[in-house]
């Protein structure tokens, strides 16, 4: 979805919830937290309102009638039941599955960042006083993880295209995919083959994030200084700088797409769909579907959020630079970046070599000694 369209929708949301989560959303822009964010944010609002309602907690009618002291006098044992009703949610993509534990957690975030505005950030009056004191939700846990973290990690390691293998992958899917298909899935590929290839090297070559990547216009990609401009997470600005082994994708897209085009002017969108003459600006879900079904054919299913841990990860096996890894990646702590540490430490393999070789010398060794009988 377009960045643009997240004020639209918000502002058509806000009306139809209590004015101490209309206060909270004000709050909130004044940081800023990103639109995408907000927007996602009073969807679960809504959703933990109309529970509210659907379970008899409150006697309000709809989300916008639930009343402050209903939040404030919340049971931990209605809390904890509003967990059980995600977790045993049907997924809205996927009906015949549950709710992802990771989608319960980043509902559980966002009702505890409305928590604490109300329990210690607001000031909804002169006396200086938050709405209330008591947050049930500091007592509530989930756990999101059943495996360890090398488990996790190995996971992770089989959908990254590390150690050069972003660039096998891209030459592979240039000259050899369009081969494996019917001819009339290969005339689909081939159309939009530059501007795929192109977004996918992009997104290998400088780590931005396909939201990112979508809401980028021609005036953002500066090709001499090999660098893109971008709305990062908390709508601010940020150049980003992408690698040169990616020049040939970006070329080819922007030959074709003036000559399929013609001239735009520089705020139009960078990366397009076009049917007969409608030109529209690529969808997030579209990039996304096409990352997946391209990777698989490869051998290895990805996402393109694992394009940005691959260039992470090959940027500090090259540096052992976390700063590096975190200005790269627009983050603004070095945080987030254990995970790349990880991903890249080799050390344990090799320990596990040296603890084989010793174990097949003394092998050697015992094997050429004479035994008695």
């Amino acid at each position: 979805m377009s960045t643009q369209n997240y004020p639209k929708l918000i502002h058509a949301m806000l009306p139809s919830l209590p004015d101490y989560i209309q206060d909270y959303y004000h709050s909130q822009k004044a940081i800023p937290i990103a639109d995408s964010t907000l927007y996602q944010y009073l969807h679960f609002y809504q959703e933990f309102l109309d529970w509210l309602i659907a379970s008899g907690v409150t006697t309000a009618t709809s989300p916008q009638s639930v009343p402050l002291e209903t939040l404030e006098h919340l049971s931990l044992r209605d809390a904890q039941a509003f967990m059980a009703y995600l977790l045993e949610r049907p997924s809205k993509t996927h009906p015949n599955k549950r709710m992802t534990r990771r989608s319960v957690a980043l509902r559980l975030v966002g009702i505890k960042a409305l928590y604490r505005f109300l329990t210690e950030e607001s000031e909804p009056h002169e006396d200086g006083e938050p709405y209330f004191y008591r947050n049930v939700w500091n007592k509530v846990k989930l756990k999101t993880h059943a495996e360890t973290t090398a488990y996790r990690n190995h996971k992770l390691q089989e959908m990254l295209f590390v150690d050069g293998e972003d660039a096998k992958f891209l030459h592979w899917l240039d000259q050899v995919y369009a081969h494996q298909l019917p001819s009339k899935q290969r005339a689909y590929f081939n159309a939009a083959k530059q501007r795929n290839l192109a977004i996918i090297a992009l997104l290998f070559g400088s780590g931005v994030r396909v939201s990112e990547l979508v809401n980028m216009n021609l005036e953002d990609l500066n090709m001499d200084r090999h660098t893109v401009q971008v709305v990062r997470k908390g709508n601010f600005q940020d150049r980003v700088n992408f690698a040169d082994w990616i020049d040939p994708y970006l070329t080819a897209y922007l030959q074709q797409r003036a000559a399929i085009i013609g001239y735009q002017k520089p705020t139009s969108p960078l990366f397009v769909t076009q049917v007969g003459q409608t030109v529209k600006r690529i969808r997030q879900n579209t990039i996304e579907a096409f990352f997946k079904r391209y990777t698989t054919a490869y051998g290895r299913p990805s996402t393109p959020h694992k394009a940005r841990h691959t260039l992470g990860t090959n940027i500090y096996t090259v540096t052992k630079d976390v700063q590096q890894v975190a200005d790269q990646l627009g983050q603004t702590t070095t945080s987030a970046t254990d995970l790349y540490i990880n991903l890249s430490d080799k050390r344990g393999k090799a320990a596990l070599r040296e603890v084989s070789e010793t174990a097949a010398k003394a092998l050697d060794r015992h094997t050429q000694q004479p035994h008695e009988n």
